[in-house]
């Protein structure tokens, strides 16, 4: 019964070497960071002349959308600002007509501005409307006729 009992658990650790082997000699693939998020507007572009009401696309990558209070990891919703400075990181979005909120996780949408030159920026908030860190597009100015 003995002699039974080791041949098993001999035939079984010689099927188990090569897997043991391959691990020890394996390779291990390096770790590579994920790419960093990217906030952007696809439309209007810097120097576009653009009617009173017009078309803004959000644009972002390398993170994920979804509606304000869905407390997801690596997502957020857009807000538009106009004409004033994004809040810091970590600071709650104002709401107001300089601040416009994206909450129920739009993508594009249409705005109507005064005839003159207007400075737009994209930030993704969190779920609670905070801004997130490196999510602040670069300004867009745009000319309203």
């Amino acid at each position: 019964m003995m002699r039974r009992f080791m041949q098993s658990v001999s035939c079984g650790l010689v099927a188990l070497a090569p897997a043991f082997a391959g691990a020890q000699g394996a390779a291990v693939a390096p770790v590579v960071p994920a790419p960093a998020p990217e906030i952007f507007l696809r439309a209007p572009v810097t120097g576009a002349t653009v009617g009173k009401t017009f078309d803004v696309v959000f644009g972002l990558r390398h993170y994920g959308v979804a509606p304000a209070g869905a407390n997801i990891a690596s997502t957020g919703h857009f807000h538009i600002l106009i004409d004033v400075e994004a809040p810091p990181v970590g600071a709650v979005i104002p709401q107001d007509a300089l601040n416009l909120h994206f909450g129920k996780a739009l993508i594009e949408t249409t705005i109507t501005l005064a005839p003159g030159k207007h400075t737009l920026r994209v930030v993704l908030g969190d779920f609670e409307h905070k801004v997130i860190a490196g999510l602040v597009s670069k300004p867009v100015t745009v000319t309203v006729k």
